[in-house]
């Protein structure tokens, strides 16, 4: 679970990509284990061209991005969870073969705490204890009501 690479705020309250933060962050990630690095936010919550900066240090970091938006602060529409079983199947097998799978927001609390625990469902998780987990390794992941009672009304798919 990640804020957005290299978001940063300048003193005037505006958002600003540090490239070379984003480039760091994306290789930690790779040093890490992450092939597969899942983006949640959505793409007009951030300046201008941090998509297009992120594929640039992804790619330059051997990650393979996959764009996911949620809402901030609620949970997957029908178009993720449309597009939830492949990206689910492909999740499954990386962390199989032990790869680690990278997730970002915008703060990275909220939407990655949410899919973090979604992902531990999904290997057959209890709700309650997915939640639980995460949160022991950010407390203020999983930020809403909504997305709490979310997670806790899922059953694993697989």
């Amino acid at each position: 679970m990640a804020g957005f690479p290299g978001l940063e705020t300048s003193v005037d309250g505006s958002a600003y990509i540090d490239a070379e933060a984003m480039a760091l962050t994306t290789q930690k990630m790779a040093k890490l284990g992450a092939k597969l690095f899942v983006i949640l936010t959505e793409e007009q919550e951030l300046p201008e061209g941090s998509f297009a900066f992120l594929q640039q240090a992804a790619g330059d970091s051997g990650l393979t991005l996959h764009f996911m938006p949620i809402v901030d602060f609620e949970v997957p529409r029908a178009e993720f969870m449309a597009k939830w079983p492949a990206l689910w199947a492909d999740i499954r097998a990386r962390l199989v073969n032990g790869e680690t799978v990278a997730c970002s927001c915008q703060y990275g609390a909220g939407r990655s705490g949410l899919l973090a625990a979604f992902t531990l469902i999904e290997q057959g998780m209890e709700p309650q204890d997915a939640i639980a987990l995460v949160r022991s390794h950010f407390d203020e992941a999983i930020e809403s009501t909504m997305q709490e009672d979310w997670l806790t009304s899922i059953k694993a798919t697989s």
